[in-house]
């Protein structure tokens, strides 16, 4: 799966490079549902703002493990859906906000979060 990960701190304005603090990977694992109401979300539209420029920085309120996926809200549509999910199938369009993890193809959140 494709995701931009934030390897280490730093400038996100920096081109894509060795000394980047992102790098683009083709090959990160794709996210596993982690419960029986949990929904996996192809995702088609995510934002940049401010908040994943300070993430990035190191300088956002909530500090995250290196590496992570940055990104917050998105949209997209559903790929697959955990044994209890009652409100969506796949194919659906959701949208939703999340702490970390739209900079990716795929992104797993709980069905009342969507």
């Amino acid at each position: 799966m494709e995701a931009l990960i934030c390897r280490e701190l730093g400038d996100p304005t920096l081109p894509i490079s060795d000394s980047s603090p992102l790098r683009l990977s083709s090959d990160h694992p794709i996210p596993e549902l982690s419960s029986p109401t949990s929904v996996r979300i192809r995702v088609r539209a995510t934002s940049l703002n401010y908040a994943n420029y300070l993430q990035i920085l190191g300088k956002y309120q909530e500090k995250f493990p290196l590496p992570f996926i940055p990104g917050s809200d998105y949209s997209g549509v559903v790929e697959s859906v955990g044994s209890g999910v009652r409100k969506f199938k796949v194919g659906d369009r959701v949208c939703s906000l999340a702490l970390v993890g739209s900079f990716a193809a795929l992104i797993v959140a709980e069905e009342r979060d969507l």
